[in-house]
């Protein structure tokens, strides 16, 4: 009795309880499952409050509050009991409706009114939404694991794709590479001919083309007879002298700088202890660094090639006065196809890192732009005395 008039709830049709059921079915997720059972609630519960809690590995979480809603916010709670002491602080009688599918708990409904008169009314309610609630967490449940089994499964495809990809590339540029290499194995023969009648003035540009095509027919057998993603060089080292290797770097790059009058290649080639390595890569790292300089001067500058050795280790720089490597840009130039000019590859800097590495060294990059920029190589060294012949002398400068 409330002022001497009896409440009398409403007691909602078949239909509407029907309708309501479809609309808790349909609802596609959390946000619309929150906004279905508040509408639900409004209109067949509208003195109740309800309270969703769900389970997940063992733990318990408020996930959805509709109906009427005229207290304060609740503390962060975990689980019924404490919710239900907090309700009853504030007024409200509260019963524990579990969510029960195939013998299993997923989660409970706390319904909560003012009045104990429509409590019995809610409940018989609520009790026939309950099972429709339960079963849409499970489906919710097992809908989010098959998006993510799908997400992996698309993930897994990319990658076969991509491997798959590489495979025919890998196929391809193996059979390029052996008819490249019949075609070194052609221009060594030829050169050597040469050699044997040329005027001695053509003999130095002969043998630069000779160890071109030496260095390339040695490249062209790494990469088809690599075996991993790691250079192996355990049974093609043997101590070599880094000055030694800028003069034939220095030549084999000369067509490209000694044209340019606007650039000026500098050296400064302190004597070191010889390192380990073949020479044939380590040459290979020497160009693509000069060639890096150089494209990096288009309106001209200086090139600078030095050596020195500390402690235990020698190291070779390469520096170049062009426009430099953004702050952005320089810690991710030594991934593959990852380069900051139009015509490059993306490639040349990182196999030199792979290189370098596979030898027990490091390659770093300090640049400025507007400036620019230093690369600089650092090896172990041979502990050996054999040493290789000193260099003969190379007009380095294009003035």
């Amino acid at each position: 009795m409330n002022g001497g008039i009896e409440l009398q709830p409403i007691t909602p049709s078949p239909a509407d309880i029907l309708a309501a059921l479809r609309q808790i079915a349909d609802a596609p997720d959390t946000a619309d499952l929150a906004v279905t059972l508040h509408d639900v609630c409004v209109h067949l519960l509208p003195e109740t409050r309800v309270d969703l809690f769900v389970l997940s590995k063992s733990t318990e979480r408020l996930l959805i509050t509709c109906g009427k809603q005229d207290l304060p916010s609740p503390p962060v709670m975990h689980c019924g009991p404490p919710f239900i002491a907090w309700l009853k602080q504030h007024g409200c009688q509260a019963d524990v409706i579990p969510l029960m599918v195939a013998n299993q708990l997923y989660g409970r409904l706390i319904v909560s009114q003012r009045s104990a008169d429509v409590r019995r009314h809610a409940l018989i309610i609520v009790n026939q939404l309950a099972p429709v609630v339960g079963l849409w967490l499970v489906a919710h449940r097992h809908l989010i694991a098959l998006e993510d089994i799908e997400e992996q499964l698309r993930i897994t495809q990319e990658r076969l794709r991509q491997l798959e990809e590489m495979r025919l590339r890998a196929t391809l540029a193996a059979g390029a590479a052996h008819d490249i290499g019949n075609l070194f194995a052609s221009v060594l023969g030829h050169t050597q001919l040469l050699l044997q009648t040329a005027p001695p003035d053509l003999h130095d540009d002969l043998k630069t083309i000779e160890q071109a095509a030496r260095d390339g027919h040695y490249l062209l057998r790494r990469l088809l007879t690599i075996r991993s993603t790691t250079h192996s060089s355990e049974a093609t080292t043997s101590p070599v002298l880094l000055p030694a290797l800028v003069h034939d770097a220095l030549r084999l790059t000369q067509p490209f700088w000694g044209t340019r009058r606007s650039v000026t290649v500098k050296i400064a080639l302190a004597p070191v202890p010889p390192v380990r390595g073949h020479p044939a890569d380590l040459r290979e790292v020497l160009v693509n660094l000069i060639l890096n300089g150089v494209s990096a001067m288009p309106e001209g500058g200086t090139l600078t090639v030095r050596t020195y050795s500390t402690g235990e280790r020698a190291f070779v720089e390469v520096s170049d006065t062009g426009i430099g490597i953004s702050p952005a840009h320089q810690s991710a130039i030594f991934q593959p196809f990852v380069t900051t000019r139009e015509t490059g590859s993306g490639l040349g800097l990182s196999v030199s890192q792979t290189i370098v590495e596979s030898y027990g060294g490091a390659i770093s990059v300090s640049s400025t732009p507007g400036r620019g920029t230093t690369f600089s190589i650092s090896l172990p060294l041979a502990h050996t005395t054999d040493m290789m012949p000193d260099p003969p002398a190379l007009r380095c400068a294009a003035s």
